[in-house]
């Protein structure tokens, strides 16, 4: 077992009589025997051998101190190499450029080991990153999926049982007499109400079901979007667009989910009759704005709303400033500014002249 000292230690460290040492004690005694043969060889006085022997003994045993000592040094780097590489520190080991022969063979494979092991590493990391984004990946895919279910089934059912009641109570009305103008009055009422639901009820499920951006270019994108919105809520939309610039496609579509969104939370919530969407695409940069002229918000009182919340996500997700602005009674503005890198537009979708032309001040 290792000690406490040892366990705290962040390498291994080499034993005190290390190879130095022993090599050392190894050329003592050789130096020692070997100068006593000599003394008998050549029937030397006693006195002039153990001379002899002691001068030997110090003659081999400093040679062979100096001999391993720079041997120790190369295998004192080599083992701290390997106790750093054990332990996974494969940058903070230190390049082994030492020692002739085998040490140097030794030094070189193992630098050889700690880039294969820490390509096996990286490769280990981008495998957990990939399978992390596929299961993202896959539960937005089921999160779309059940959406579009529910669209359905509320397109399907409460939608049309909504239509269905508006229907039936204008009938019930035409057959009320004219002198009745309290129960008449009261028709038309719950006939409105109908409407309103059925009203609301699409836009619940256009919110279920987006537009997507597909391969479409932003602004085409915009465009359907507000039409959408124009065809089944009967609110008047504008979209500007301005500048050429190609606007890579994770920016796109981040864009596009703010803007759907921002939208979405206007027309739900604020009951606006205008919708006005600026798209400018500079060299530096693009931004975006959704502004509406319907009831307003107090901005400390929705910062907590689950759809702020996510508009944030998205911006962050690109780097880009998120605004938002209300004012009771004076409608609501959502601002997004986007840095983009490089002034050639590389990285966007590939489009043709027509799909990169900017609109000027479209209504829909």
């Amino acid at each position: 077992m290792q000690s406490r000292e040892e366990s705290k230690s962040p390498v291994a460290r080499p034993a005190r009589l290390g190879i130095d040492w022993q090599v050392a004690g190894y050329g003592t005694l050789i130096g020692a025997l070997s100068a006593m043969l000599s003394a008998f060889l050549l029937n030397a006085p006693a006195e002039a051998g153990a001379l002899a022997v002691l001068v030997g003994a110090a003659a081999g045993g400093v040679l062979g101190f100096l001999l391993a000592r720079s041997l120790k040094r190369d295998l004192t780097r080599i083992g701290i190499y390997a106790a750093l590489l054990a332990r996974g520190q494969y940058q903070a080991a230190e390049v082994l450029e030492t020692g002739t022969g085998e040490v140097r063979f030794l030094a070189r494979q193992l630098r050889q080991m700690a880039k294969t092991w820490a390509g096996q590493v990286d490769a280990l990391q981008r495998l957990a990153d990939d399978r992390a984004r596929l299961a993202e990946r896959t539960e937005k895919l089921a999160v779309l999926e059940e959406r579009q279910r529910l669209a359905r089934e509320l397109h399907d059912t409460v939608s049309q049982e909504l239509f269905g009641l508006a229907m039936l109570v204008a009938a019930t009305r035409s057959l009320v007499k004219e002198s009745d103008t309290d129960v008449r009055a009261r028709l038309h009422q719950a006939e409105e109400g109908a409407r309103r639901a059925q009203a609301t009820m699409r836009g619940l499920i256009r919110a279920l079901r987006p537009v997507e951006l597909g391969d479409k270019p932003l602004s085409a994108a915009l465009q359907t979007l507000l039409a959408d919105v124009r065809e089944r809520q009967g609110i008047k939309t504008v979209l500007t667009v301005t500048g050429e610039r190609a606007i890579p496609p994770g920016v796109e579509d981040a864009l596009f989910r703010v803007a759907q969104e921002a939208v979405s939370n206007a027309v739900r919530h604020a009951h606006p009759t205008h919708i006005m969407v600026m798209l400018a695409a500079e060299e530096d940069g693009v931004s975006l704005s959704v502004e509406d002229d319907g009831i307003g918000f107090k901005t400390d009182a929705v910062q907590d709303h689950v759809g702020f919340s996510t508009m944030r996500e998205r911006t962050a997700e690109i780097g880009a400033r998120l605004a938002i602005r209300g004012q009771p009674g004076h409608g609501a503005l959502v601002s997004v500014r986007a840095p983009l890198a490089g002034g050639d537009g590389e990285g966007g979708r590939e489009r043709d002249d027509a799909s990169t032309r900017p609109l000027k001040g479209t209504e829909l």
